[in-house]
């Protein structure tokens, strides 16, 4: 969670957050002597036969446009820089999802995709605009208080600066309280919906009422006792000679000045209560993640398979598959079903990680090879995708136009040409019989696979350019066997 926190606030900028810090501090500040004056002048107007004090009321009133104009003019800043988290965070998720390969992030992680991103622009949105300030104020008033106070009264000073230490640990410990549960996002809420029907009788709503007023007044009653045994001590500090009218203040005095420590406890409590869904977007964008792969592409382009197996929610897709494609050459993938034989090339395109074994491209392993060379040296073809590279999902291809099936795979094929890659996979498991009803696709197919390694999975209707090798795919078992197609 530090390592995400960290990433987004350095995003925001070191100017920005210090000029932000600054307002908060000069606020913070401005209170803590407002708060001060609250005893002269509660003393005054609470004392028979004594004048108002107009004088400490008119400095009050500066003290309180000050920090009218502070507070007036860092809401907008904290509130644009929680914009420029949130805005960092939906080009990060968005980024990172357009990186993964292709089908990893399906319709089952919509739902979840969709909850982690809202629950974080809460919690960052919230961060610079509403929990910085009370954790500023927490730190900073009670320290102006304790300031002043030790010019006027020093043992008064003293016992405030005591009951400080006594009022952070109160409010630590009631935070562990309220953050000792984490707090489910969305999906997981209607998880327990979904599986629990009993969790809601008679139509009613879930029972967390009661839970929640629980923790709520719990915070309350130690925030009431804590700030209450501090003024207590505050006017009993002060000696024996303190007015009704002294003592009142004091308390107010206290009262206010331990407030921000509790306030600040409250929200930073909530930041913490979303620790789980931080981690899980800073695992979804990367933060924390190893050194992405930066292997060259390999000079020799021949392809090998070594034992590799994958299983999928404890059921086995492919099991001990081993075969080598010499550089150069062109393979055939027949056989049934077609799941597995695209399972094979996902594997080769790096869009799926074995749970065992390894694929090698010229001695490399395809996990190990930088994005940027696989998107320039590998390409994946269809009348679905269109032509682009491993992980694509073929946006910039033409699957979603109103082209006919032969434009597309004419369009896909042609790309693919210009692009010059090393290493092509053809998925012709869909739309093949277009090449019957266009002689000119079984040519471009032909140029296409020419003098460089290329692995074909051929559909009902598609006329196979010369292949050196036929890898033949038997059955769920995946029995894989390599001969020479005539």
């Amino acid at each position: 969670m530090r390592a995400v926190l960290a990433r987004y606030l350095q995003a925001a900028g070191t100017k920005a957050l210090v000029s932000l810090l600054m307002f908060l501090v000069l606020g913070a500040i401005t209170q803590g002597i407002a708060f001060t004056l609250v005893v002269p002048i509660a003393d005054d107007l609470l004392t028979p036969d004594t004048p108002v004090p107009w004088s400490w009321i008119a400095v009050l009133g500066a003290i309180t446009v000050v920090h009218s104009v502070l507070h007036y003019r860092s809401v907008p800043m904290g509130n644009r820089i929680g914009a420029d988290l949130v805005t960092t965070l939906h080009r990060a998720v968005a980024d990172r999802a357009s990186a993964l390969p292709t089908r990893s992030l399906g319709p089952v992680h919509a739902d979840r995709l969709a909850s982690l991103d809202g629950s974080a622009v809460v919690v960052l949105m919230g961060l610079p605009a509403h929990v910085l300030r009370p954790l500023v104020a927490a730190v900073v008033t009670p320290l102006t208080v304790i300031v002043i106070s030790l010019f006027v009264e020093p043992l008064l000073a003293a016992t405030l600066a005591g009951g400080l230490l006594v009022v952070v640990a109160a409010s630590f410990a009631t935070a562990r309280l309220l953050t000792r549960d984490e707090e489910p996002d969305g999906p997981e809420w209607l998880r327990r919906a979904y599986e629990s029907p009993g969790a809601f009788p008679h139509g009613g709503r879930p029972g967390v009422l009661l839970p929640a007023v629980g923790q709520v007044l719990l915070w309350r009653i130690v925030e009431l006792a804590v700030c209450g045994a501090v003024a207590v001590c505050a006017v009993l500090s002060t000696g024996d000679d303190v007015s009704a009218a002294q003592g009142v203040a004091l308390i107010v005095l206290s009262a206010l000045t331990f407030r921000p420590v509790m306030e600040a406890a409250l929200l930073t409590s909530t930041v913490v209560n979303s620790r789980a869904t931080l981690s899980t977007v800073g695992r979804l964008i990367g933060a924390g993640d190893p050194e992405p792969p930066t292997a060259e592409w390999p000079v020799a382009c021949d392809v090998e398979f070594e034992d590799v197996g994958v299983a999928v929610g404890g059921a086995t897709v492919l099991t001990g598959v081993s075969f080598r494609l010499a550089a150069g050459t062109t393979a055939a993938l027949t056989g049934t079903p077609d799941g597995v034989r695209l399972t094979l090339a996902d594997l080769l395109t790096g869009d799926l990680r074995p749970t065992s074994g390894r694929v090698l491209i010229g001695g490399v392993d395809v996990a190990a090879i930088a994005a940027s060379e696989a998107e320039r040296r590998l390409c994946r073809v269809s009348p679905v995708q269109g032509a682009g590279s491993a992980g694509s999902d073929g946006s910039d291809g033409v699957a979603g136009s109103s082209a006919s099936l032969a434009d597309r795979w004419r369009l896909a094929l042609e790309g693919a040409i210009a692009a010059d890659p090393a290493l092509v996979v053809v998925d012709a498991t869909a739309g093949a019989e277009a090449f019957a009803t266009a002689p000119d696709l079984a040519e471009l197919l032909s140029t296409l696979v020419r003098d460089r390694t290329c692995l074909v999975i051929p559909g009902a209707g598609l006329p196979l350019p010369h292949c050196d090798e036929e890898l033949v795919v038997e059955g769920a078992r995946v029995a894989v066997r390599a001969t020479e197609v005539r």
